[in-house]
């Protein structure tokens, strides 16, 4: 048989943890800094989709307003249809 013989002292057992929490929380600190910086990453993209939006919407209000200032210059043909049996009656 194999005798194998582990002498665990406190000072080992302190080492042990120490190292273990040390290890979690690079990992964890690790996992965060991924995180933000996706996080930050989409804020951007955001951003930059609400400006574009923003950019069509300032064009759509400007076709808009182009084609109010046209449909200005119209005239209605109920009172040309008016005018003209008017003087076709004379």
């Amino acid at each position: 048989m194999l005798n194998l013989e582990f002498t665990l002292t406190v000072l080992n057992l302190f080492f042990m943890i120490a190292g273990a929490g040390v290890a979690g929380y690079l990992l964890r600190s690790r996992q965060l800094k991924k995180k933000q910086f996706k996080i930050s990453e989409l804020r951007k993209e955001i951003v930059y989709n609400h400006a574009q939006i923003l950019e069509l919407q300032k064009e759509y209000v400007g076709l808009e307003k182009s084609v109010n200032s046209t449909r200005a210059t119209v005239r209605p043909m109920t009172k040309i249809m008016t005018d003209t049996k008017e003087s076709a009656a004379l």
